[in-house]
């Protein structure tokens, strides 16, 4: 048994000690904390939970580097913008690259189907931490790959990787960490894998053709991750009652149990221990059950269907959007624009970097106003830019620079406010614990498989319709996804995860109203 952090050891001490006295370090921990805040400085619990969330990162990290690196390695390995006719891994068709660069799609499809298993026959953090045997053979194999077959294989595996961490990191944060909070931290998490796929664009341009050490570093948050992970990534309160068990001892991966500290049983600073074996007793025992059979009950039922629907259709308008446009577009909207190749390098850095000021934003707004808001203000922002890019390219180009420019960091600020973080934060929220892994790994698996969809589709409708048409089309889904938030989104902030409770959130009406909540024949109140 390992011994826990200075943070998690002072949760796990008990409540009362014989002749109901506290122990010493119980009564100077409110002290300490009251003396932090009274500094400006966060609580010990507060440091916990954000190194908790740091280290479950990891994986979003690993998550955003991999599906980015692959840009920087292609200058180098593609024919058509390199010659590479005498290195053994060279890309000469249309078809090779496609392989190379869908094949972490469909590996993450099957992944994100598997990681709702993973994670309930092992428990979410060690089904994370076992991953990273994915995040680590795969970027080595690629690393040191001498075929193109073998960098699509290892790509796919790491690609598998990439899926299971987008079905449980969201899970097991949503589980872990104050209600209250949960979006601020769900936030902060994509402000983590936007950070990998900055990284990796730094990254490939500082290393230029040593293409393989840029796919190969990819290993060194998966390592890191290895070492941290036993001591900072406690089980899940849901998952713990859900199989009913508890422990006091430290958590031991290797010997298969798992236990938390009270403070994370019931996620939140102010309550009291005791709350976490309140929760454990009024669980009910562990079925048998699969979870994925009590999903497919569900869905026969019609219990499941309303919170499938909007997970998955939220994952669907995630993908659909424009986003991939946005990103294709960059370097030829930053021409428009008549600034230089070298700074439209820093330029695209800087979009990048106000990406992740909007996420911050994000994070210190989304628990205060809202989720359904903050989509409904996103979707609007982004129907307005994608027009704006749709009128850029209507006018000649002299002219057209400013307005695109204007367009594409207006909307890549929406996306990172609404869509971009949103639904891996609310599909985590609408599925009851019995079947929520199952749920979101559905969920993930539409999204990974829209993202192919729109990978194969996008050019052949560019080159059919025009630029300015496919800008208009994706306004007008963004349109959509406002009608569909404020139609179906129901709002889960602070809607409790607890595995033992219970509660429900109405979706608004379809129709109607002014956004308000109730039951209807077509969006029914639904059980999270």
């Amino acid at each position: 048994h390992r011994a826990a952090p200075p943070a998690l050891a002072r949760e796990r001490a008990p409540a009362m000690v014989e002749g109901g006295r506290q122990p010493l370090n119980d009564q100077r921990a409110p002290l300490a904390d009251a003396a932090a805040a009274a500094e400006g400085l966060p609580s010990e619990p507060e440091r916990s939970y954000a190194l908790l969330v740091f280290v479950t990162g990891l994986s979003l990290f690993n998550f955003g580097y991999n599906t980015a690196s692959i840009s920087g390695a292609l200058l180098y390995i593609d024919l058509d913008q390199t010659d590479c006719s005498a290195e053994v891994v060279c890309l000469t068709s249309a078809f090779e690259k496609g392989c190379v660069v869908s094949s972490v799609l469909l590996g993450a499809c099957l992944g994100a189907l598997s990681g709702g298993p993973l994670g309930d026959r092992f428990g979410r953090s060690r089904a994370l931490i076992y991953n990273n045997a994915f995040y680590i053979i795969g970027p080595v194999g690629m690393a040191l790959s001498q075929s193109v077959e073998t960098l699509a294989a290892t790509r796919a595996l790491t690609g598998f990787g990439v899926g299971v961490s987008s079905a449980l990191v969201h899970l097991y944060i949503g589980e872990s960490v104050p209600a209250a909070r949960r979006g601020e931290y769900g936030a902060l998490l994509v402000m983590l894998g936007s950070g990998g796929v900055l990284v990796a664009n730094l990254v490939a341009y500082a290393l230029g053709d040593m293409w393989r050490l840029d796919l190969g570093l990819s290993a060194a948050p998966a390592l890191l991750q290895v070492l941290l992970g036993p001591f900072w990534l406690p089980e899940s309160p849901a998952w713990l009652m859900k199989r009913h068990q508890h422990s006091s001892s430290s958590t031991n991966f290797s010997s298969g149990t798992a236990s938390t500290s009270p403070a994370l049983v019931e996620p939140s600073p102010e309550s009291p221990p005791a709350r976490a074996s309140t929760l454990l007793a009024a669980a009910s025992p562990a079925t048998e059950e699969s979870s994925w059979l009590l999903l497919w009950k569900a869905l026969r039922s019609g219990e499941a269907r309303v919170a499938l629907g909007v997970g998955a259709g939220l994952q669907l308008l995630q993908q659909i959007s424009g986003i991939n446009v946005a990103v294709y577009y960059g370097p030829k909207i930053f021409t428009l624009a008549h600034f230089s190749k070298h700074f439209s390098i820093l330029l695209s850095s800087a979009v990048s970097l106000a990406q992740l000021a909007a996420t911050l934003l994000l994070a210190l707004l989304v628990d205060k106003v809202g989720r359904r808001i903050m989509a409904l203000i996103g979707c609007a922002l982004m129907a307005v830019s994608l027009i704006i890019l749709g009128l850029a390219f209507c006018m000649p180009e002299e002219d057209a620079g400013f307005l695109a420019l204007t367009g594409v960091l207006i909307y890549r600020v929406a996306f990172s406010i609404s869509l971009g973080p949103l639904p891996y934060i609310i599909t985590a929220e609408i599925f009851p614990a019995a079947y929520r892994a199952p749920g979101v790994s559905l969920c993930w698996a539409v999204n990974w498989l829209s993202n192919f969809g729109v990978s194969l589709t996008f050019l052949p409708m560019l080159n059919t319709i025009g630029d300015a048409a496919t800008f208009f089309i994706y306004a007008g889904v963004c349109l959509l996804a406002m009608v569909f938030v404020w139609a179906c989104v129901p709002e889960t902030n602070g809607v409790s995860m607890d595995g033992g409770a219970a509660s429900t959130v109405s979706t608004p009406r379809l129709g109607g109203g002014s956004g308000g909540t109730g039951v209807s024949a077509r969006c029914p109140r639904l059980v999270v």
